[in-house]
């Protein structure tokens, strides 16, 4: 794609053959930006992640790699000229139009193979011709099935990212039954901290579910794990330390209403160290979607 800076700070497409002369668009997805003083920024795309460089269309420079941040300015120097400003949307969306040409990253088949081993019931993971193995075959079947996309999206994320505690964490969601998290009558939360207690403004939701902050700080204080707090106003306090070996690196705050806690610990019987990863895991496949909706191909919005 090539595109072209105006002087209002917008952005038009331009067609192809307008690129400088001698600097022909790359093959992979790329966005090319004609700037002033006869410099273009030029971004490409592989394996989930983005290059950009700033250079110049004049024979002997040196180009040199920039940085492009979501919602920051990028400022581009010029020699003796005054610098390019790229105001935060304008860098916002030269990344989105980059995404949004590639394929995300991560391997369907290594993907599903695993993800039928947690979902066998699941009709879409039981063709006994492997179908399942065809990804456009297999990307109609998510259509119907919100479930299985979230599922398939976090876990292929997880897998190229090699983050194999999110690998358990799908397994614990499954277990819970996804669709309580959709139930207006079920409410659950969930906050993070190192070692103390959360930012402000968890402790300030913490409060309004009639959660003091002595007791959070109780709670802080006593080596137990999972410790459990109930209050008959709102439900239970769910306090989780995670870390490796035997070290606490950091605190999952877990909150649950009445009827979420009976639904999974009552009814589906399952561990507390699940339920706060199944809980974890909600926000997981949230930001599962946000980055699958980043890259071209997304059928579904959730």
């Amino acid at each position: 794609m090539l595109l072209e800076l105006m002087s209002n700070g917008t952005l038009a497409e331009l067609p192809p053959d307008n690129a400088p002369d001698g600097i022909p668009l790359p093959e992979e997805p790329s966005v090319m930006l004609l700037l002033p003083h006869h410099r273009y920024l030029l971004g490409t795309e592989q394996k989930g992640s983005d290059t950009w460089i700033y250079a110049s269309d004049r024979p002997g420079t040196q180009p040199q790699n920039v940085f492009l941040y979501d919602n920051e300015n990028l400022s581009l120097t010029n020699d003796d000229a005054q610098p390019t400003i790229l105001p935060a949307r304008t860098v916002t969306a030269l990344r989105k139009e980059l995404f949004m040409m590639a394929e995300p990253p991560g391997r369907h088949s290594a993907t599903v193979l695993l993800l039928r081993t947690f979902m066998r019931d699941n009709p879409a993971l039981k063709s006994d011709d492997a179908g399942f193995l065809d990804e456009k075959i297999f990307s109609r079947c998510m259509k119907q099935d919100i479930v299985l996309y979230k599922a398939y999206w976090t876990l292929r994320f997880a897998l190229y990212r090699n983050e194999m505690e999110e690998v358990s964490r799908l397994k614990a969601w499954l277990k819970a039954d996804p669709g309580v998290f959709a139930k207006p009558e079920y409410s659950s939360r969930i906050w993070f901290s190192l070692l103390g207690l959360p930012d402000n403004d968890a402790v300030n939701e913490l409060e309004e579910l009639s959660f003091s902050q002595l007791e959070l700080r109780s709670m802080v204080g006593q080596n137990i794990s999972p410790l459990m707090v109930y209050n008959p106003n709102s439900g239970w306090l769910v306090l989780g330390r995670f870390g490796r070996e035997r070290d606490t690196i950091f605190f999952v705050w877990a909150y649950l209403n009445h009827d979420m806690w009976a639904e999974l610990r009552e009814k589906k019987k399952m561990r507390v160290n699940d339920i706060i990863l199944a809980l974890w895991c909600e926000a997981d496949t949230k930001q599962a979607m946000e980055e699958r909706a980043k890259y071209k191909g997304d059928d579904i919005r959730a």
